[in-house]
C-alpha cells in the first residue's frame, strides 16, 4: 500500500508542505520542486511517513454570496432568444420552387442493326428512332410603338366636350438635308466665282466714262509692246492693251489677258512682281476688290520721271494692270474697277 502511494506521488519520500499564505488569483497553481529519489530496495517502509493530506479547498468567490432581489439579476440564466424562434411550433410543410434546368440534348440514335443473314427466318420489324425535340425559336421583338388603347365600347363624351385635333409633330429628314447640303451646297459655294468669271473676253472700247482712247502712233506702239510682253509670259491667253486720257490730261494705261486662273492670290503677286522693275514700285499692299474670288494689289512708282500708281487685279477669268498718273491709291483702285468692268465681258452674263 505504501509502495503504491509513493508511486502515485512520483517517488517522493517527504510530504509536501502547503504554503502558509493567502492564495493568489493566477492562471496556474504553484508546483513544489521534486525531492531526490532514493533506492527503495535498501530501505524499510517504516521509515517513510504517511502520505500528506489532500490540499485545502480554495476559498469561495465572495461575489456569489451577494444578496439577490429586483435590483439584481437572478441566479438562473435566461435565454434571450427563447421567444424569438422564427419557426412555428406546429408542423409546417416547406416547399421550394423548382430550379431551372438546362435543356439536355437527346442522346444520339442507336446504330442500325446489321442486316440478318440470308435464311428463311421472318424479317424483324424496324427499330423506331427517337425524334429530337424541336428547339424553341425566339421571336424578335418588334420595334414599332404599340397603338394606344381606344375607348371602351359604349363610351360617349360628356356633354359640352369639343374634340381638339392633335397636330402631329413633323419629322424632318435632318440627315438627308445635311447630306444634300454637303454634296451640293459646298461645291456650289466654292464653284460660283469660277462659273461667274470664266470664260471671259476682252474688248478695248474707244471711250470709258470720261476716258478717251488715244489713237496716235506713240500710244499704239506702247500698246503693242505691252501685248508682246504679256504674250511671252501667258502663251494660252488673249492679251489686250490701251492708253486712255481724260479731260484733265490724266493718263490711264491698261493691259492684261483673259484665261483661267486657279489661284488668283498667287497670280496677282506674280504679276505685281513682274512689273515692279519697270516702274520701281514701293509700298505694295493689297486693296479691296469688287467681287468674291478676285485679288488686287497696288504700289507707288515712277514712269519716265513722273510719279504713277500701279494696280493689278486677277480673278478666275482675267488678269490686268493699270498705270495711273496724278491719282492716289484709292482713286486709282476705283478707276481700275471702271476699266475692268467695261473691257472684260463674261460669257456667263450672256
Amino acid at each position: 500500500m505504501a509502495e503504491e502511494e509513493r508511486e502515485r506521488h512520483g517517488g517522493a519520500t517527504e510530504p509536501v508542505t502547503p504554503v502558509e499564505h493567502e492564495p493568489k488569483w493566477s492562471g496556474a497553481a504553484p508546483v513544489p520542486p521534486p525531492a531526490p529519489k532514493r533506492k527503495r530496495w535498501l530501505e524499510d517502509e517504516s521509515m517513510f511517513p504517511p502520505p500528506p493530506p489532500p490540499p485545502a479547498t480554495p476559498p469561495r468567490d465572495p461575489t456569489l454570496d451577494l444578496p439577490t432581489g429586483h435590483a439584481f439579476e437572478p441566479d438562473t440564466p435566461v435565454d434571450p432568444w427563447a421567444d424569438a424562434d422564427p419557426l412555428p411550433a406546429y408542423p409546417m410543410d416547406v416547399t421550394y420552387p423548382p430550379t431551372r434546368q438546362e435543356p439536355v440534348s437527346p442522346p444520339p440514335p442507336p446504330p442500325a442493326p446489321p442486316p440478318p443473314p440470308a435464311s428463311h427466318a421472318p424479317p424483324q420489324p424496324p427499330v423506331p428512332v427517337p425524334t429530337p425535340a424541336p428547339t424553341p425559336v425566339k421571336k424578335p421583338k418588334s420595334k414599332r410603338r404599340p397603338e394606344p388603347a381606344g375607348p371602351p365600347p359604349g363610351w360617349r363624351p360628356p356633354p359640352g366636350y369639343v374634340a381638339v385635333p392633335v397636330r402631329r409633330r413633323r419629322k424632318w429628314p435632318w440627315l438627308a438635308l445635311l447630306s444634300l447640303l454637303c454634296c451640293c451646297g459646298c461645291p456650289a459655294w466654292f464653284g460660283q466665282p469660277v462659273y461667274a468669271q470664266f470664260p471671259a473676253d476682252a474688248v478695248v472700247p474707244s471711250t470709258i466714262g470720261s476716258l478717251t482712247l488715244r489713237d496716235d502712233a506713240q500710244s499704239k506702239r506702247t500698246a503693242e509692246e505691252l501685248k508682246r510682253q504679256l504674250q511671252s509670259t501667258n502663251w494660252f491667253s488673249s492679251p489686250f492693251a490701251g492708253v486712255y486720257v481724260d479731260g484733265d490730261g490724266k493718263r490711264a494705261t491698261v493691259f492684261g489677258t483673259t484665261g483661267l486662273h486657279f489661284s488668283p492670290d498667287s497670280d496677282v503677286t506674280a504679276e505685281i512682281n513682274r512689273v515692279t522693275p519697270n516702274y520701281n514700285l514701293r509700298d505694295v499692299k493689297a486693296v479691296s476688290a469688287t467681287e468674291r474670288g478676285e485679288s488686287r494689289k497696288c504700289g507707288v512708282g515712277t514712269d519716265n520721271g513722273a510719279q504713277v500708281v500701279v494696280c493689278s487685279w486677277v480673278d478666275y477669268g482675267s488678269l490686268g494692270t493699270g498705270v495711273f498718273t496724278r491719282l492716289d491709291v484709292d482713286d486709282s483702285n476705283a478707276r481700275l474697277s471702271q476699266l475692268r468692268d467695261t473691257i472684260v465681258t463674261r460669257r456667263a452674263d450672256g
